[in-house]
């Protein structure tokens, strides 16, 4: 007689996962819906009520028999769960709340105060700044000194006769009585939303200093060891590789610094599917963990390769994650892999999943904010997916000879990390490198040499002989390596662009490549119901969504520094310049009027009424006072050419007259859309 035993669920493999998913889901609803809906005290009220009616209900569970714990055994993962998502809101909270708090602080501060701050990265050259962060340590008086721990983002007026500047490094404190100001939301449509990556990343708020305005103060500069350390290795790598751009991209291999690669060529690697080459990730500590695992897979099984193995192995990650800078990338790597390591000592046959997950609900406890992190989300989808379909894959062919096998398994690698990151990819970036696995096979194995002989340039590179080899070798392999990549950009159709789906459609993406996995596994047609239903949704979506923006005419007033660019859009069809000459005009029911240098602004007041939005450009004086006699309820939008220093006081006129305005610079672009067609 035969009996079937049933393999248990993947949760019961993997626990983590079971506590990872409210944690996730707390924090998605503190964010996008209790934040800004309900006040901080009726949140905590009703976590600690929560909370506490899941403990209790837990205690109560307890006293239950062994039958009745078996039966009920339901309500104890419901207990859990609401515990882990009440935590999941209270960490999210705490975090907007640091933010909030941050914001009031600056607020409240009256001229005349100074601002210690000490600079944390290096400085980059801007057209017109020197740019940088900082942490403002100090606010206060001479009286009334308040400490603090604010991120800012600095911006020092670029002045040759400033000899300040060169001494400023990482470590440095500077003093200032200019008050900083809170980051403008100055996104456009489809774009890099730049102050709300900032937020994530505890920075809300940026200082312009021009010369004069600060202070170098060079008693109280702080040891930045690792910024040291770091000098030190990019020096040995620019005296020891060839070529501007080949020590470029060895910087970005071994430190990360990728201020100096072109913009044309990382634009290259970007198209080609390699960017996480140049970009330091779990890639290179993935290496560096291969390198350490093959090291110890040559010594005998024994005591102390047993024990001595992990710590080492948990040394060199974080020495290198350290010497890379301990950017948030290379942190989050470096706390993956030494879960999976401390997993493999725990417990011999310990879930990989179950490591990734506790790595991530760690990640998260610390810094919520990591759930939107593009890198955060490419990592672990990465991981995971070759975790779960890489050796499916690998064991679909069998090639007779090694080098075959092992050209395969790396294909089979790259080919199964894209499982899970695709719908990422695409919701992100919105294009596809067609040629992803080409590039992978040729610059992944080329970037690892590459790293090595970095690695081995450090301590050796100053050796007559093996220091020339190295040297040459490295930068030859380098120099081949970007020659390759802006060969495959070139090739057509490298890329599929202009890919757009929404959130939704991520979520049944994920739905369909489940379910696809789960129909091959176990061969049930629900799976297959399920995966063709969110098919089915998707393409509703899509559909909408297509003939929806089919049927709308759209203007845009974006934001471009310093410059007037409106632009308006039928349908599908491509966006075209607003022309100078159209003054006046109507999208829909809404009528507009364009106020602009080109306009005798007093005889044309007289030909226009009921005006719905006033397009303002840069003007030599405000035309406020006068417009708003004639059109007091319209909506003031005004664009990007008018300078910082004439749109405060603009804005402040608009605000004393109670105008509803839209200043471009500050706000972000203006959209206006009509589902009536075009202009009259």
């Amino acid at each position: 007689m035969i009996v079937s035993v049933t393999a248990p669920p993947f949760w019961h493999q993997a626990p983590f996962t079971r506590l990872l998913f409210p944690l996730v889901l707390g924090i998605v609803i503190c964010y996008y819906v209790l934040h800004g809906i309900i006040t901080n005290v009726h949140i905590h009220a009703a976590m600690y009520i929560a909370v506490g009616i899941s403990i209790a209900g837990l205690l109560g569970y307890t006293q239950l028999s062994s039958f009745k714990k078996y039966h009920y055994r339901f309500i104890q993962g419901i207990f859990l769960q609401i515990i882990f998502t009440c935590l999941g809101i209270a960490i999210m909270q705490n975090t907007l709340e640091a933010r909030i708090t941050e914001t009031t602080l600056l607020a409240a501060r009256k001229n005349g105060t100074v601002y210690i701050m000490r600079i944390t990265e290096p400085l980059q050259r801007k057209n017109k700044t020197y740019k940088t962060a900082a942490i403002i340590e100090s606010i206060g008086t001479v009286k009334h000194e308040i400490k603090t721990n604010i991120k800012i983002i600095v911006h020092l007026a670029l002045d040759s006769s400033n000899t300040k500047i060169p001494a400023l490094t990482a470590g440095c404190y500077i003093a200032t009585t200019i008050r900083p100001s809170v980051v403008p939301d100055t996104h456009n449509p489809g774009g890099f939303h730049y102050k709300e990556w900032l937020f994530r990343n505890e920075i809300t708020h940026q200082l312009y200093l021009a010369k004069g305005s600060w202070t170098l103060l060079p008693s109280k500069k702080r040891k930045q060891y690792l910024q040291v350390l770091q000098q030190k290795i990019s020096y040995q790598l620019q005296q020891n590789i060839t070529g501007k751009q080949e020590k470029a991209v060895a910087a970005a291999l071994l430190i990360g610094y990728k201020q100096d690669i072109d913009s044309d060529l990382m634009k290259a690697y970007s198209n080609t599917g390699v960017i996480h080459v140049i970009a330091i990730s779990g890639l290179h500590l993935g290496l560096i963990y291969g390198l350490l695992v093959g090291a110890f897979g040559w010594m005998p099984n024994s005591t102390i390769k047993k024990w001595a193995a992990p710590p080492i192995m948990l040394l060199v990650l974080w020495v290198f994650a350290l010497l890379t800078g301990a950017g948030p990338s290379i942190v989050r790597a470096a706390v993956m892999f030494s879960f999976i390591i401390i997993a493999s000592v725990v417990k011999q046959n310990s879930s990989i999943v179950n490591a990734l997950a506790a790595s991530a609900f760690f990640l998260l406890l610390l810094h919520p904010f990591y759930l939107w992190d593009i890198g955060f989300q490419l990592s672990y989808a990465a991981v995971l997916s070759i975790v779960l379909y890489q050796k499916n894959i690998f064991d679909r062919l069998y090639f007779k000879y090694k080098w075959m096998q092992a050209c395969w398994q790396l294909n089979a690698v790259t080919l199964s990390a894209q499982i899970l990151t695709l719908p990422l990819v695409v919701y992100h970036f919105h294009q596809f490198p067609n040629y992803f696995l080409l590039s992978n096979f040729i610059v992944v194995p080329l970037s690892s040499i590459i790293l090595y002989g970095c690695l081995l340039i450090l301590p050796f590179g100053s050796l007559a002989y093996i220091g020339k080899f190295l040297s040459v070798c490295t930068s030859w392999l380098i120099a081949s390596m970007n020659w390759i990549i802006q060969k495959m950009n070139a090739l057509p159709y490298a890329t599929t662009s202009n890919l757009h789906i929404n959130t939704a459609q991520v979520i049944l993406f994920f739905i369909i490549i489940a379910s696809t996995t789960l129909l091959i596994q176990t061969q049930k047609n629900k799976w297959c119901f399920i995966g063709l239903t969110a098919l089915l949704f998707g393409c509703s979506i899509q559909s909408y969504t297509y003939t929806r923006a089919a049927g709308q005419t759209t203007l845009t007033v974006w934001f471009v520094p310093k410059t007037t660019n409106i632009t308006i859009r039928y349908g599908l069809q491509k966006e075209t310049i607003l022309p100078l000459n159209m003054r006046a005009f109507t999208i829909g029911h809404t009528r507009f009027i364009r106020v602009d240098q080109m306009m005798q602004l007093k005889p044309s007041l007289q030909r226009f009424s009921n005006v719905d939005i006033l397009l303002v450009s840069n003007l030599p004086k405000s035309p406020i006072p006068l417009l708003a006699k004639h059109f007091k309820g319209a909506l003031y939008v005004f664009d990007s050419s008018i300078p910082l220093w004439k749109m405060e006081a603009w804005k402040k006129e608009a605000e004393d007259l109670h105008l509803r305005h839209h200043f471009v610079s500050q706000q972000g672009a203006f959209v206006h859309q009509s589902s009536n067609g075009k202009e009259n």
